[in-house]
């Protein structure tokens, strides 16, 4: 299946949609769809890495004040 957010409005499986809408159908529809520009492909957002510190740094505490 292939997710599509919509450019137009467009009537699908006997629902009526509008732009921005969010679909997901087989890729043959979606290539259709795409090239009558209806809709586009989903954005993808990428996988964010997982943070990691090159080198610790070391903790510093503060001392309580007497």
């Amino acid at each position: 299946m292939t997710q599509l957010v919509l450019t137009r409005p467009h009537t699908h499986a006997g629902k009526t949609l509008g732009v921005g809408d969010r679909i997901e159908i087989d890729a043959t529809s979606a290539d259709w769809l795409i090239a009558h520009g209806i809709a586009m492909p989903e954005p993808t957002v990428p996988a964010s890495e997982p943070f990691t510190d090159p080198e610790p740094k070391p903790l510093q505490r503060k001392e309580p004040k007497q």
